[in-house]
């Protein structure tokens, strides 16, 4: 069996500066402590705190601003920021870029029925404006990705799972095809428009308080966005991961 190894110094300044920000449920933008102010509280050398910043960092829970005026700041970390650490895995793995697909397919239609149990009347006006707003720009390509996105985080968070909902956004953000420099395809406005319906049905089905619906209505919907995708980007091929990009957060 292994041996564990010891943590470093800096692993330790690291962790402890976490707490910092989460105990005192610091904001993004805020600023913390100088430097010196710095190496005074946690008695360590300069290289060991400046290691302790990069590793938060690279972990997404710091922005190193450079200048007279810089230093680290609080950021918010996001679900890409893990989908950077699985793209990692899947490419080193070899892993075939559809799993992604099979595991929204497992885990989506679940927190849709979820969702239904949950659902209030102010979500479901939300879920409603969201859609329309698609419908009312269907042609236009950018608003479809965005919206689309924020329907099913919508759905996700309507679930009350805040960790299943942040394994579906990270899923999400993996699978997004321009992640990959998959630019030569695009989804058809006859694609879009069918995502507009199978929204219609998800909803009703939401109104209506039916888990077996909703649930059956996002399965279906995901496997149409599935058959969608495979179309637009059909010369990618099966493991693009080589030289990809890191994921942009959004959903197809």
């Amino acid at each position: 069996m292994a041996i564990p190894k010891p943590i470093k110094q800096s692993e330790i300044v690291a962790r402890a500066i976490t707490e910092q920000i989460v105990n005192q449920r610091l904001l993004e933008g805020t600023r913390l402590d100088n430097e010196k102010t710095m190496l005074d509280t946690f008695r360590v050398g300069r290289s060991t705190l400046r290691e302790a910043l990069r590793l938060l960092e690279s972990r997404g829970l710091l922005t190193i601003r450079a200048g007279r005026d810089g230093g680290p700041v609080v950021r918010q970390p996001q679900p890409a920021d893990l989908g950077e650490a699985l793209t990692l895995l899947m490419q080193y793995q070899d892993v075939p870029f559809s799993k992604l697909f099979e595991a929204r397919q497992a885990l989506e239609p679940m927190l849709a029925r979820m969702a239904a149990l949950n659902m209030d009347a102010a979500t479901l006006e939300r879920l409603r404006l969201i859609n329309r707003d698609i419908a009312q720009n269907v042609g236009d390509r950018e608003v479809f990705r965005y919206r689309n996105f924020e329907f099913h985080q919508v759905i996700a968070a309507a679930a009350g799972s805040p960790v299943l909902e942040l394994l579906t956004s990270m899923l999400e953000s993996v699978a997004d095809g321009l992640a990959f420099g998959a630019v030569a395809g695009d989804f058809t406005q006859e694609h879009r428009i069918g995502a507009i319906r199978a929204h219609e049905r998800i909803i009703r089905a939401l109104t209506e308080k039916d888990p077996d619906a909703a649930e059956d209505e996002m399965r279906r919907h995901l496997d149409e966005g599935n058959s969608a995708w495979l179309r637009a980007y059909r010369d990618l091929p099966p493991h693009p991961w080589v030289g990809s990009s890191t994921a942009s957060g959004r959903s197809l």
